[in-house]
């Protein structure tokens, strides 16, 4: 069965869309924007639309071929209620909730996702953890973050914070604060 989905990555200094299809093979990514992260969630929110918008146009698709939407944000935030608390990389991003947005403007189921846990199943289940049953990944951008693999499961803790290494923001010196992927 195949399977589109569009995913939404939003960083301290760029937000990323991305449209992916999943098929019996794994995860190909068909194409992405990235943008430098505006001022504040209501600008953001509205350029990740656009961004998904535009992809869909290029794919010559409508929204209703999409399963989801995939959210990863840094920390802290409440990924079953589908919020984003009050990240130090994102001034004013405070109790954001993301997931209901996004339903309310796109009718699309959507799921959030702290960054270092979504890149640690992904790379669990499609990447170099693939067959391992407990594993890390670390991520090193604006911020710092840690994603749990334990015991063939994603480990968040009791407050979606397990594995988080601080929450501070890298400051900027010399080049960019991220590498592009």
């Amino acid at each position: 069965m195949v399977r589109y989905a569009i995913g939404f990555d939003i960083g301290g200094t760029k937000l990323a869309v991305c449209l992916a299809r999943e098929d019996a093979d794994g995860i190909t990514i068909l194409d992405k924007i990235k943008v430098p992260t505006p001022a504040g969630p209501v600008a953001a929110f509205d350029q990740l639309i656009e961004g998904m918008d535009t992809l869909l146009e290029r794919a010559d698709m409508d929204a209703s071929g999409l399963c989801g939407i995939g959210v990863s944000c840094g920390g802290p935030l409440d990924s079953k209620n589908g919020l984003i608390l009050s990240p130090p990389n994102l001034p004013g991003w405070d109790e954001i909730p993301m997931t209901d947005n996004i339903w309310k403007r796109c009718g699309i189921p959507a799921y959030l996702q702290n960054d270092a846990d979504a890149c640690a199943l992904a790379e669990w289940k499609y990447g170099a953890g693939r067959g391992t049953d407990s594993m890390v990944f670390l991520t090193f951008g604006t911020g710092f973050g840690a994603g749990l693999i334990l015991g063939g499961r994603l480990y968040t803790g009791a407050c979606d914070m397990a594995g988080e290494i601080g929450h501070c923001r890298a400051p900027l010196t010399g080049g960019t604060a991220y590498s592009p992927v």
